[in-house]
Order: C-alpha cells, then sequence, then structure tokens
C-alpha cells in the first residue's frame, strides 16, 4: 500500500504538503555546505551501506521521536517498513560515529533514476555540527556518484515552517496542483487545497458568528483515515470541523471538503474500537483536548452538502429541537 497525503493536520492548523525534488544533474553544493561537510568530515567517521538497524540506532530514533509532528511509529524498524515485515524498496543508511558512538544516521530509498530521502537523526549533543543537513549532503553526494538524476528530500508546508530548511540545498522544483513539476521560485500558495480550505472555513466562521450559532472549532488529525479506500465512506475525512452540537444521533458538525469544493453536514460518533484501526503513537501536541479531536470519528448517517445559507436555515430550525444540546 502507497499513498500521498495532500493535507496535514499540525501545529493548530491545516496546511497543504508540498513535495519538492532537487535535480542532482546540475548541482553544485553551496559554500556553507562545503564548510559543514568538511567540517564533519575531518571530525568523524562516516559509512554508508546497506541498512543494519542495532540498539544504538533506535536510541537516536528515541530522541528523534520529540521533533515529530503526527503520528509516530514505535519504533525505527517500524517506521522504515511503514508498519509491514518487509519492505520493496532498497533502502541504504548514513552512519556518523564519534570514536565508536553513533551521533548520526540517515535513511534513503534508492530507484533507477532517482532517490528519496526517508529520514535523518542526531544527538542533540552535536546539534552545532549541522548533522542532519550534512546527512541530506552525503546523500545527495550518493545520488552524483551513481548517476541518478532526482533527489526527493520530502516535503514542505504551504506556510512557513520547520520543513523550510530542505530549501537551502538548492534550486528546488515542486510539484504543482496541475500535477506537473516546476521550480519552486514560481510557487503560489493561494493555489493549495489548503488555502482554499482555510477561506471557506473562514467564511462560515462568519456566517455562523453573525448568526448568533454556537459552534466549536476542531482540528481533527485523524482525517486521513477517511480517504483510505477500505473505510471511504466509515470515517471522517475533513481536517478542520465545527461542531455545531449534539443530540441522540450523535455531534452534528459541519465541514468544507476541498476535494469536492462543497460545505458538508455531518453526523458523526466516536468510533468504539478505533483501537484496532489506530496503532500509532501521537505527537505530544495531539494531546490538547482544546484543539484537537482526537478521537476517530465514524459517520452515523451519510453526510450531506450543502450551501451556507442552506446550514443556517437548518440550525436554526435543528438548535430548537427538543433534546438538542448546545457544542460541548
Amino acid at each position: 500500500m502507497l499513498y500521498k497525503m495532500d493535507l496535514l493536520c499540525v501545529d493548530a492548523d491545516v496546511f497543504s504538503v508540498v513535495n519538492i525534488r532537487l535535480g542532482l544533474n546540475q548541482y553544485s553544493i553551496k559554500k556553507r555546505h562545503r564548510k559543514i561537510k568538511t567540517r564533519v568530515e575531518n571530525r568523524f567517521t562516516i559509512t554508508c551501506g546497506e541498512v543494519m538497524l542495532r540498539d544504538e540506532h533506535q536510541r537516536l530514533y528515541e530522541q528523534h521521536k520529540s521533533r515529530f509532528k503526527g503520528f509516530i511509529h514505535a519504533t525505527l524498524d517500524e517506521y522504515l517498513h511503514a508498519g509491514f515485515h518487509s519492505t520493496v524498496f532498497d533502502t541504504m543508511q548514513i552512519c556518523v560515529f564519534d570514536g565508536d558512538q553513533l551521533i548520526a544516521a540517515s535513511y534513503f530509498d534508492l530507484g533507477e533514476r532517482s532517490m528519496a530521502s526517508l529520514i535523518g537523526m542526531y544527538d542533540e549533543a552535536y546539534a552545532d555540527y549541522s548533522l542532519g543537513i550534512y546527512t541530506m549532503l552525503k546523500e545527495i553526494e550518493f545520488g552524483q556518484s551513481t548517476h541518478r538524476r532526482w533527489y526527493y528530500p520530502g516535503y514542505v508546508l504551504d506556510k512557513p515552517s520547520s520543513f523550510d530548511y530542505k530549501l537551502q540545498l538548492g534550486n528546488m522544483e515542486y510539484y504543482t496542483p496541475s500535477k506537473r513539476w516546476g521550480s519552486h521560485v514560481n510557487y503560489d500558495p493561494k493555489q493549495t487545497l489548503a488555502f482554499g480550505l482555510r477561506k471557506a472555513m473562514s467564511r462560515l466562521e462568519k456566517a455562523l458568528k453573525q448568526e448568533g450559532i454556537q459552534f466549536r472549532k476542531w482540528h481533527y488529525p485523524y482525517f486521513s483515515m477517511g480517504y483510505m479506500p477500505l473505510w471511504k465512506n466509515r470515517f471522517l475525512h475533513l481536517p478542520l470541523v465545527f461542531e455545531l452540537g449534539h443530540d441522540h444521533e450523535g455531534s452534528l458538525m459541519m465541514g468544507f471538503c476541498p476535494e469536492s469544493q462543497e460545505y458538508l453536514l455531518l453526523r458523526v460518533n466516536p468510533c468504539p474500537d478505533e483501537q484496532h484501526f489506530i496503532n500509532m503513537e501521537q505527537a505530544s501536541e495531539y494531546t490538547n483536548g482544546g484543539v484537537y479531536l482526537s478521537h476517530l470519528m465514524e459517520y452515523s448517517e451519510p453526510h450531506h452538502a450543502c450551501t451556507i445559507p442552506e446550514a443556517l436555515t437548518f440550525l436554526h430550525h435543528w438548535k430548537n429541537r427538543p433534546h438538542t444540546l448546545p457544542p460541548s
């Protein structure tokens, strides 16, 4: 199973995932990066080869997990295998040692003409050496030496974020909304799904306030479960929803679907057997119960598309029905 997320729910916001790549044919290392590379290689021992996981690699991963956003695999082995027992990918590792001590490691997959960076980890005690940048530079060097054309360092977001260090590596291309690659210098955040989603929800928020309708805003990190083919019509698939109240059928919520470009009225309830579907750790920020809806939510009835005026008319009648409760 392979899937690519277009949206990400972190930092109490919703972002578009902007995939980037670096062309290796014309790549030339920057002066400041050459200094990082020289400093590390004059001080430490570097190895590059097939993946061999030991306790020391897991130790680095445990330290690195605190920097993760979103959901977290419990072990490095699970991360590299995406929770499965084996992988079809040709994965390599770069290790940096201070004497016998492992102080940094990174992992990347190889294709015939390209390579994809997976994860880079380093010991916090050696933060001054920019080891995260160094291992990426070493991956690029490997790609050039093996005549690969493209280096995929992952993604950035549609707004400035901690992921932007990847853009320092060189002249990046990005995967455009029209599903083509273009120069990142031409990137326009207003063309992203997340920009449209945030704008639509802002319009809804303004309308609800003007009508005096109570609501509670929730960011919903489990929304990706609603895009899995087996559960497409079972689980809530919106990363941002407004809770409008409750009745005997469950919670009434409203959100905007960026794919269909329409507002949806939803009846949802917590999934009673969510542990059968979720087997990953959460980033610490998801424990903030005032911001994140941290239970897997399933539909109690089919959702309905509507306009804002249609929703307001319905809500004025619905909130006056017996046994209707305001948002929690």
